[in-house]
């Protein structure tokens, strides 16, 4: 597993455990007050802002990697392809 990969499952994780405390934290405000509504929704809010952040890191790691493997193969191409043109 490379470690781009790695990193991105890490932020994953990470990312779901502050879900469930950001959701418990809801759930115990609406509990213990109504006044508390907007505070509430502007939580909620911040959790989508926050899962739409992942949602885009996401994407965007998993393009750079598989740029890097394009980059990386390419190279191997070119290695591979150096000791022929030595010999000839």
């Amino acid at each position: 597993m490379s470690r781009l990969h790695q990193a991105s499952e890490r932020l994953k994780a990470a990312l779901e455990r502050l879900e469930m405390v950001a959701e418990s934290a809801i759930e115990q405000k609406s509990q213990n007050s109504a006044s508390d509504t907007e505070e509430v929704e502007a939580l909620r809010g911040q959790l989508a802002a926050m899962r739409a952040d992942y949602d885009r890191l996401t994407e965007t790691t998993e393009t750079v990697s598989r740029r890097l493997d394009g980059a990386v193969d390419q190279l191997k191409l070119v290695l591979e392809d150096e000791p022929v043109k030595k010999q000839a």
